[in-house]
This record gives structure tokens, C-alpha cells and sequence, in this order.
């Protein structure tokens, strides 16, 4: 499959089309006007962008559907997770069951693979079976931005359902440019598990150097579901790390490095979100996760041309495995190493960013078979290569109305070394968003995305036994087994993401108030799925299938909307969300396993003694599902609603100052629940305190 020339003739146009437009309108325009468009609205709910969009842009200046969850909200929530973290924010869904270790996400009933992770820009590729791959401690950020759909024209693989784009902490948060040296302790714990957790930071700058070391450990029992119920092996501990110096040679650029550790030490069943069982061992897991980043940025102030970004990394995670009621011992290795170089040009009305990025994943497993010799699934020892070049031109057609158009290639090669094959392909991935300033009050866009995940190296060359049936006398004197197939000729699976946007802004309708409401309307049509099957049945009898295979088997319509407000009045805050996502099969018309229920959340809060206490509550509703494949073994999903209720105090000057307390109720009602598609229950009533020094 070439489509190098295709690639070349779009980029053309596109950057043809960039400066066409750059050259009408360049002259006359001033500094001011390229930053600033005329009558927009500027409020404290204005998010400014990092990470996720490769820009620095507004929430309300860009086309794509974007939640932002800031260091305040991560404060108040004290969440075990990322996932948790983001959870409440519409068509988010925490996936993957109870255990905050093994928790991920899912972006419009899209997850696992299919939704990008990065942190700090650098991609965070694990993915093995059923295991966590979530591993940043919340305490460590100052904050996460989800992109609600597919960015492959941005991010490459991976990025069809969307990205959750991880900040870390550095000493420039913390510190104001007279200060030199600072730091925090920090103590919580949570009644649900009886979790501990205690973490703390040292920060410092002088003169062109800042530092930050920060740290955490947590320790947590068994926890309880709704009606007190306990989740056996559920208990875990773990500790998390992060160094990061930075170097401000001088105005224009700066270099900084980052190194992170994660560890978790659990006794789990082999699959978390499911409880023990006789095909779910109990594993005694130990998760070892690293990472280095290396960052160089070059932005002249003078020079409108150069605004450059190269950045180096290293991943690896570590599963070790004892399989402890089957006397096994498991182990499995990947390794990322890549780099990023994108530059930005300010062309008069035009914006262009362009780069080239890269990386190689490796896959090393052990699988043990004492016990069962010829019953586990074969060792892998694969690689990914990736190479992919991109661009994108933002454009100020008129004083009102924009346009960004993006384009990406990427090129692919999976090898498998134990079985001497591989499979190559290449991918294009472009992108077009309008937007139009209808008026200061109302932004309308609409876009469109085309977006990929390549086949990993597990999907095309899993070898070995995926399971045995036990001998059945008369019948089966020997059991019966089912194998592995490879399938190198799978292919990648492609999203094309539609959307309309609608962004409120308004400020003073009662004095010194502000509201913002956004409503997104997506359909996304997926492509090849990839899905794992049992096939070949012994004699044609339904459960005594022979063989297992990773094949693209469906072409899904996803179909939904957002809807997102947040209101203030003096220190009164009202913010409410309501997502909904349906998922049907193109070809049949069958819904689809796996979307989420519609879900309502609403959070009050209000301010006072000056703004040094803040009081809320948060409701969240979740429909029953009973959009369910026909003769699925569920057919109905119950809804449920939980009560939420919270307090923080920071007082700001006094004897107290530098003090933080947040205290929360969670699931107040003691709700027993369960989400949509998954077999365990979520937990139950959980009082939160947490208390935080800093000096």
C-alpha cells in the first residue's frame, strides 16, 4: 500500500494554501492582532492548552472537544488514579473495575489502545493482556487533558478514540521569581481500604537552575463495595517518584530533564477487573515502571519563525508474575525509546507547525509451564518501529473565522524475532477544523478527523495455548486445547470522526458573574476493528473452539454528544456535564459491546471566609444500559446515583498559611453499583482527609 505521492501532493497543497493565505493578509497586521481576536470574551474558565493539541491555544479557540481537569480539581478530588481523576468529566469512563492500579479510560466507548497516553508530551506506550498501564500518581501532576476523539493527525497510532495528555509538577509551579527554595508535606487517608498515603516534595531556583524532587507511597487493605461487601485482593502499595531540572540558558531556551519512577506491589487475580477463578489465577504482580525525558526549547522572542521543541525519552515497565496457586512465574518487558522535533512559524495570518517523531517499542514475555507443559501461551519477543512525519496550518481567514488543516504520515513495521516474521504498512492521517466567531459570545465550529491504531506485535504473532478444556470421558478423553493463530495480514484500524461544536461565553449578566457552556455532536465510523475470537470449532459445537486470532471484524458508528457548563457568581460555582454515547455495527445494525451508559454529573460549590474554604457537593446520575448485543448475557444494565459531598480550607495569610485540608464523602448512600460491561462492583461509602503543609 504506497501512498508517498498522495502524501506529498496534500502537503503541498496545504502548505501552498498556508502561505497563500499568509501573503493576503500579512501586511498591516500588527503583533497584537495575530494574538488576539476582536471582542472575545475572556473568562477564568478559559483553560490554556499544554500539551494535548501540540499547541498553546484556548479552550474556547479550538475545534476539538477538550476537558481539562487543573491542579485544583485533582486537589479536591485526592484520587487514587488518572482514571479516577478524570471520571466525572462527560463520555469519560473509568474502565477496568475497582482496583485503582489496573483502572484506565475510556473516551466515547473507545479504550485500552485505541486511546493515546502521553505524559509531558512523551508517548506512553504499555500494553499487555489485562494489566494496569495507568501508572502516574495524581499527586504528581498539575494537570490532565483529554481529547474527546481521534487525533492521529497530531499524535500518530493510537489516538482514535482520543488522548489523556498527563502535566507533571515543576518548581516554576510552586515558586514566584523572587523565592528560591520551598517544599510541602503531605499526609491522607481514605476509610475505604483503610489507604494511606503520604507524599512531599523540596523545590528550588537559582538564578538559571530549577529543581524539583517529589514523591509519594501509598498503602492500601481490601476495599469495600456498596453494602460494606469486601473485595478480596484488592489490597495494594506502591510508591512513585519524579526528578526534574531545568535550565534556562537564557530568554529564548531551556533544557530539562525529567526522570520518573512507579512501583506497585499487589496480589491480584492475573485479570484485575475480574474476581479469582479457576481461569483467573491469583497473582502476586510487581509493576515496575520507569521513565527519562530529555526537553530542549527554542523560541526567540524576536523571531517569529523559530519556536522549536525536541525532546528524547525511555520508557520501560516491568511485570513480574508469581502465579502463586499454580507455583508459576511470569515476566514481561517493554522497553519505548523515542524522540520528537517539531518547530512553529508565525507566517503573518498563519501559524505553521511541523515535525518528524519516532519510536521503537520492544516485547519480551516469559510464560512459565511447569504444571502445565504445552498449556501457556508462547514466549514473545517482538518490536514496533514507527516513523512519522507531520503538519499543520492555523489560519486566520478573517478577523472571525479559522481554519486548521493538518496532515500526518506514519510508517510502521511490526517484527516478530522468535518466529522470523514481520509486516510493514503505512498510514495517512489528515485533519480539517473551522471555526467561526459568530459572535464575542459564540464560537461554531465543525471538523474532521481520520485517525489509525496499528496491529501490536501481540495481536499479529501470539503463539502457544490461550486455554484447555479438561478430559471429558466419552467425549473429549484428552481435553481439548485452544492455540494461537498468527495473522500478519491484519490490518490497522481507521476512525473518520465528524463533529460540530457550539462554544458559549458570557461574563456580567448579573455583576460579577460568568458562564460557559460548550455542546459537542460527534459520529465517528470505525474501520477494522481488531478483535480477538475463538473459532474452529470441535464438530461445530459453540464452546470447544480450537483456535484464537486477533481479526478485524467490525465496522462501528459511534454516535453522541457533549454537553458541558459551568457558571459563577461571586464564590458560587455550578458546573454540569451530560455525555452520551450509542455504538452500532455498520453492517448489521447491532449495537456494539462496550459503550457507556448516558451519564449526568452535576458539582456545586461555594466559597467563603474570603475565599480560604470552599464548600461543594457533586450528584452523579448514570442511566441503565440496555443498549446490549442481542443474546448478550446481560441484557440490562441497572442506573445508579451517587452523592458526593466535599470541603477545602487553605487559608492565605496567618499563622495558618501554607496549610491545605481537603475532606471528602464519597458515594454517600453507600450505593452498591456496577458500570456497564464490567462484572465487578465499584466501590462503596469512602471518607477522605488529606492535609498538606507547604513552606
Amino acid at each position: 500500500m504506497q501512498k508517498k505521492p498522495l502524501v506529498i501532493a496534500i502537503a503541498i497543497a496545504l502548505t501552498t494554501t498556508a502561505l497563500s493565505f499568509t501573503l493576503a493578509a500579512e501586511e498591516g497586521m500588527t503583533g497584537q492582532q495575530k494574538e488576539k481576536k476582536p471582542g472575545l470574551v475572556e473568562t477564568e474558565f478559559d483553560e490554556v492548552l499544554v500539551s494535548a493539541t501540540r499547541l498553546s491555544e484556548k479552550v474556547s479557540q479550538t475545534s476539538r472537544s477538550i476537558a481539562v481537569v487543573s491542579e485544583e480539581q485533582l486537589n479536591v478530588a485526592q484520587a487514587s488514579s488518572v482514571a479516577e481523576a478524570v471520571k466525572n468529566e462527560a463520555n469519560i469512563t473509568l474502565t477496568n473495575g475497582p482496583r485503582a492500579t489496573s483502572q484506565g479510560v475510556e473516551i466515547r466507548g473507545l479504550s485500552g489502545a485505541r486511546v493515546l497516553q502521553t505524559i509531558d508530551g512523551a508517548r506512553q506506550n504499555t500494553s499487555s493482556g489485562h494489566r494496569g498501564s495507568y501508572f502516574m500518581d495524581p499527586e504528581l501532576l498539575k494537570s490532565i487533558e483529554v481529547i474527546r476523539g481521534p487525533a492521529s493527525s497530531l499524535w500518530g497510532s493510537g489516538a482514535i478514540g482520543g488522548v489523556v495528555a498527563q502535566n507533571t509538577k515543576s518548581a516554576q509551579d510552586f515558586l514566584a521569581p523572587n523565592e528560591t527554595f520551598g517544599g510541602y508535606l503531605k499526609q491522607g487517608y481514605d476509610t475505604n481500604g483503610d489507604r494511606t498515603k503520604t507524599s512531599a516534595a523540596v523545590y528550588g531556583q537559582q538564578d538559571t537552575i530549577d529543581w524539583l524532587i517529589n514523591g509519594s507511597y501509598f498503602d492500601s487493605n481490601n476495599i469495600n463495595t456498596g453494602n460494606d461487601e469486601t473485595l478480596a485482593n484488592s489490597a495494594s502499595l506502591g510508591s512513585n517518584g519524579l526528578a526534574k531540572f531545568g535550565w534556562q540558558a537564557d530568554e529564548a531556551s531551556r533544557l530539562e530533564l525529567s526522570a520518573r519512577v512507579n512501583k506497585i506491589n499487589e496480589l491480584v487475580p492475573s485479570n484485575p477487573s475480574a474476581a479469582v477463578s479457576s481461569s483467573v489465577p491469583l497473582v502476586r504482580r510487581k509493576t515496575d515502571d520507569q521513565n527519562v525525558t530529555l526537553n530542549y526549547s527554542l523560541a526567540p522572542a524576536n523571531n517569529p519563525y523559530l519556536d522549536t521543541k525536541v525532546q528524547v525519552y525511555w520508557n520501560s515497565t516491568d511485570y513480574d508474575e508469581d502465579r502463586v496457586t499454580k507455583g508459576q512465574f511470569d515476566s514481561t518487558e517493554y522497553r519505548t525509546i523515542g524522540i520528537n522535533l517539531n518547530n512553529s512559524s508565525q507566517l503573518g495570518n498563519t501559524k505553521l507547525t511541523y515535525g518528524v517523531d519516532g519510536y521503537r517499542d520492544t516485547l519480551k514475555t516469559v510464560r512459565d509451564d511447569r504444571g502445565q507443559v504445552g498449556q501457556r501461551p508462547g514466549d514473545i519477543d517482538g518490536e514496533t518501529t514507527v516513523w512519522g512525519a507531520f503538519t499543520r496550518a492555523d489560519i486566520q481567514l478573517t478577523q472571525t473565522v479559522n481554519l486548521d488543516a493538518a496532515l500526518r504520515y506514519d510508517s510502521f513495521k511490526n517484527e516478530s524475532h522468535n518466529l522470523n516474521a514481520s509486516a510493514d504498512d503505512n498510514e495517512l492521517s489528515p485533519s480539517l477544523g473551522l471555526s467561526w466567531q459568530t459572535q464575542p459570545w459564540l464560537t461554531l465550529s465543525a471538523r474532521y478527523d481520520q485517525a489509525f491504531r496499528a496491529p501490536t506485535v501481540e495481536e499479529m504473532f501470539s503463539t502457544g495455548t490461550h486455554y484447555c478444556i479438561p478430559p471429558i470421558p466419552g467425549f473429549l478423553p484428552q481435553g481439548l486445547c485452544n492455540t494461537f493463530a498468527t495473522n500478519p495480514n491484519l490490518k490497522s484500524e481507521v476512525a473518520r470522526n465528524k463533529e460540530l461544536k457550539a462554544d458559549f461565553r458570557f461574563n456580567d449578566l448579573a455583576g460579577d458573574d460568568e458562564l460557559a457552556f460548550t455542546l459537542n455532536i460527534f459520529r465517528n465510523d470505525v474501520d477494522d476493528f481488531i478483535v480477538q475470537q475463538v473459532s474452529n470449532p470441535l464438530m461445530g459445537i459453540p464452546g470447544f473452539e480450537q483456535t484464537t486470532s486477533w481479526n478485524n471484524v467490525e465496522d462501528a458508528q459511534l454516535t453522541g454528544f457533549e454537553l458541558s457548563g459551568r457558571y459563577r457568581i461571586g464564590q458560587t460555582r455550578l458546573a454540569m456535564n451530560y455525555g452520551q454515547t450509542r455504538g452500532e455495527d455498520r453492517k448489521t445494525g447491532d449495537y456494539i459491546e462496550g459503550m457507556p451508559a448516558n451519564k449526568f454529573n452535576v458539582d456545586l460549590s461555594q466559597g467563603i471566609m474570603e475565599g480560604d474554604m470552599k464548600l461543594g457537593t457533586r450528584v452523579t446520575y448514570v442511566a441503565s444500559q440496555s443498549n446490549t448485543p442481542e443474546g448478550y448475557r446481560v441484557a440490562k444494565y441497572d442506573d445508579y446515583t451517587l452523592w458526593d459531598v466535599y470541603l477545602a480550607w487553605e487559608p492565605a495569610m496567618g499563622a495558618m498559611s501554607g496549610l491545605r485540608v481537603d475532606f471528602a464523602i464519597e458515594n454517600i448512600g453507600d450505593e452498591k453499583y456496577q458500570q456497564a460491561w464490567q462484572t465487578l462492583y465499584q466501590p462503596g461509602r469512602n471518607m477522605k482527609l488529606s492535609a498538606r503543609y507547604m513552606f
